[in-house]
């Protein structure tokens, strides 16, 4: 090699190794003045500006306990799909990030006030881990039976400490209770201030039992509290008897039991506005060895991103805490997203909603503003200002009323008139297309989805719910003591407009115990879409599922309900009568489906007692039961 060459080459050596080292670059957090003790937001936003204008690829936080505030925190509109949108205060904003880490070294941030802590946006292959998110007070109120008094139809409950409340008239409120240090708030913009001094009502509420620190075996519908008696037509009475302790009076038809523990959720205003870890528009993200131990809606929510792995990744009830809830929603959730998403090694206890939602959006047809063009609006309130689709994107049209499908176009172009009107162009003209009574569907957004050694338990609602045309498989999971169903398919175009027929799905050696304790007789699996009362059985919404090989530990004589499905296989499932609970139904049906098409229930073991039977409606066909022991031998063709 001559001397020419050799130094090319050397120089292409120095440069690659300048490189390396450069985009090797770590930052720790406190260099710019992290520390426990004070409010860190300041040190924390100054660590992730560094980390972007000198292009490091990590950022390390040394092990502690860190207290964040809103009131230094970035302040973005945002709208958060299944939350509550508005002016969003944020420490960790990874906005147009690619291939950068946050390591918190296992610390733990301790949030105050409404805030988001992580948000990331427009980012590529990011990792959150090793940290711990927390707030300093919880925003549910949560209070333990103390007394119970037939006589005067009340009872009497105190207040956890971390709980602050008021009586205001005869109404029981919880708040943020104003300090010296929130003041200020008021001299902030008046979105912001509703964000961060809130009061709740306690009129969406549910019981938990703090001997299993799972929900109440109870009917949610004659326990529940409510501020006013409708069986009575009066209103409850709240009446504040010292050291923490309130009487409410008239406040349900059914008297909770002593002991039992109230958490309140609120509807007075918005209750799900600090999701605490935020995800969009992004790529290959991975949050591993992360736990949540409260927020204020979802602990973590994924919406228009592909390829999100959740691994060892745990919503947990906080250590030594006398708190019942950790979520006031979902665990974990993901909206019209793509790639695959993976949940690996998690636990989910104790939110009062599922532990992960993965679904796309149904969007409403207006109008037809040009043989190209419809205007289409965002059906729910919760999903305002959602990014529906992109150019180069399918679109699927279907009847709101039965969700069958009736046209297919490709989008052009996308103009968002308002966060809740938009128009979209197609490629092709759209004049012959129905409008009314229509709705629209990105499928082009339906991730496969694979959830494996994870653990679901103590909620409120279900399990998980999945409805997504992607491949799925729930695998080795645990399903334990939630008050619904363990897994449900539904879609829908009328209330939640989420959509997502199952086209693939695989459920198989995984245990479901004690599912349905605020229903009595909950179904293991549910398939719900809103296809109308009577389906027609032309089409089928959900089809391809094979459920085998799993435990069920069940009070509740339903295992299976089902509407609008083609080709079910339930196989080789063994099905235990539990003894924590009192039985439900002793002689309802075990199975019950509705206009489906193609099922087989093979090789299963009953062994719940009365012999399982099988009830079909609107006109099924082929639905067959073989090999089973314990479960009735049908054939409907």
């Amino acid at each position: 090699m001559n001397l020419k060459n050799k130094i090319i080459g050397a120089t292409i050596v120095i440069f690659a190794v300048m490189s390396s080292c450069k985009t090797e670059k770590t930052i720790n957090a406190v260099d710019f003045g992290l520390r426990e003790g004070i409010d860190n937001t300041p040190a924390l936003m100054k660590a992730i500006e560094a980390c972007k204008t000198q292009k490091a690829v990590k950022l390390v936080i040394p092990k502690g306990v860190y207290d964040i505030y809103p009131e230094k925190a970035y302040e973005e509109y945002r709208n958060i799909t299944n939350n509550d949108d508005g002016k969003k205060r944020m420490v960790f904003l990874l906005k147009d990030f690619e291939n950068f880490e946050i390591d918190g070294s296992g610390s733990k941030f301790i949030c105050h006030d409404h805030m988001v802590p992580f948000d990331v946006s427009g980012s590529k292959n990011i990792t959150l881990k090793n940290f711990s998110v927390d707030w300093e007070k919880p925003f549910y109120l949560q209070a333990q039976v103390t007394a119970v008094h037939p006589e005067l139809n009340a009872f009497d409950m105190k207040i956890l400490d971390e709980c602050s409340y008021e009586i205001q008239g005869n109404n029981l409120i919880f708040s943020n209770k104003k300090t010296e240090k929130t003041i200020g708030w008021f001299f902030m913009a008046p979105l912001m201030q509703k964000d961060v001094i809130w009061e709740q009502n306690i009129n969406w509420n549910i019981w938990y039992d703090p001997q299993t620190k799972a929900p109440a075996y109870c009917d949610e519908n004659t326990t529940r509290v409510n501020a006013w008696n409708f069986k009575l037509n009066k209103p409850a009475v709240a009446r504040d008897l010292g050291n923490r302790t309130v009487r409410l009076t008239d406040a349900c038809e059914e008297l909770p039991k002593s002991g039992w523990v109230l958490v309140c959720n609120g509807i007075l205003s918005k209750n799900r506005l600090s999701p605490a870890i935020h995800v969009f528009d992004s790529e290959n993200v991975l949050v591993e060895n992360v736990t949540v131990h409260h927020a204020s809606g979802m602990a973590f929510v994924a919406e228009q991103s592909k390829d999100v792995t959740l691994r060892k990744y745990n919503v947990l009830l906080p250590p030594n805490s006398e708190r019942l809830v950790t979520s006031t929603a979902d665990a974990s959730h993901f909206v019209s997203c793509s790639g695959l998403i993976v949940l690996d090694d998690c636990i989910f206890e104790n939110m009062l909603d599922d532990g992960t939602n993965v679904h796309g959006i149904y969007a409403e047809v207006r109008e037809m503003t040009d043989p190209y063009t419809l205007g289409m609006t965002r059906g729910h309130s919760q999903q305002q200002g959602f990014t529906f689709a992109r150019a180069g994107e399918e679109i699927v049209f279907a009847n709101k009323n039965t969700l069958k499908p009736h046209a297919k176009r490709i989008v052009s172009s996308i103009k968002n008139v308002n966060d809740f009107y938009f128009e979209v162009t197609f490629t092709e003209k759209i004049d012959d297309l129905p409008i009314d009574g229509s709705v629209a569907e990105n499928t082009f957004l339906q991730p496969d989805v694979i959830m494996r050694n994870c653990e679901v338990r103590q909620n409120r609602a279900r399990g998980i719910l999945i409805s997504t045309a992607g491949k799925v498989l729930v695998e080795k999971n645990k399903f334990v003591k939630c008050t619904y169903a363990g897994i449900q398919a539904a879609g829908d175009a009328n209330y939640w407009f989420e959509s997502g027929p199952v086209t693939d799905m695989t459920i198989r050696e995984n245990l479901f115990e004690d599912q349905g304790l605020c229903v009595g007789n909950a179904p293991v699996l549910v398939f719900v879409p809103e296809v109308g009362e009577v389906p027609d059985t032309s089409w089928h919404y959900h089809r391809n599922i094979v459920m085998e090989n799993n435990t069920i530990n069940a009070f509740s004589r339903i295992l299976i309900q089902a509407k609008s499905i083609e080709n079910f296989v339930f196989k080789n499932n063994t099905i235990n009568k539990s003894a924590r609970y009192p039985s439900a139904d002793e002689n309802g049906p075990a199975f019950i489906f509705s206009g489906c098409k193609d099922v087989l229930i093979e090789g299963n073991k009953y062994n719940w007692g009365k012999a399982a039977t099988i009830e079909t409606h609107h006109g099924c066909v082929n639905i067959r039961s073989v090999n089973n022991e314990n479960i009735e031998e049908v054939n409907i063709k």
